[in-house]
């Protein structure tokens, strides 16, 4: 009888036991084998790159738009700066004009000379570019491990 039992119990060892884990073995090769959690995870990878790239690309595209917009506002207004002097010079022209009055349009037209320098320069447009080094591109998307238990 003792005998049979342990006849019994080794078939149910083998059965049950030995059986499921070579299963669950295999669903382990398995699963390597396919890397079909990992295949989702580097879509979730993927869809989050295209993501951040078209907002990249987005706040890029507003960017340029509000310096065209800035570049165009100062362009008009060195222009209505300039449009006085043009003209006090039509005037002059017609006009009797003296030696203090040359100085003088000499002066103004010098004034907005520096101020389209200025204009020009490419050390003010360093203000308006804005620097990505603040973004700690690695803490954006990372990988979090759960635990097991």
């Amino acid at each position: 009888d003792f005998k049979e039992h342990k006849q019994q119990l080794l078939i149910t060892f083998d059965n049950e036991i030995v059986r499921s884990h070579d299963e669950l073995f295999d669903q382990i090769q398995k699963l390597e084998k396919s890397n079909y959690l990992s295949l989702t995870l580097f879509d979730q990878i993927e869809q989050w790159k295209k993501t951040t790239i078209k907002k990249v690309e987005k706040a890029a595209e507003k960017i340029h738009h509000q310096l065209i917009e800035l570049l165009h506002k100062q362009r008009i207004t060195i222009i209505k700066q300039l449009e006085p002097i043009t003209q006090e010079i039509r005037d002059r022209r017609e006009e009797n004009f003296f030696e203090n009055d040359i100085d003088e349009l000499k002066q103004k037209i010098n004034e907005i000379k520096q101020k389209l320098e200025q204009f020009t320069e490419k050390d003010t447009m360093k203000s308006i570019i804005v620097s990505n080094d603040q973004i700690d591109w690695n803490r954006l998307i990372y990988i979090q491990e759960q635990q097991q238990n």
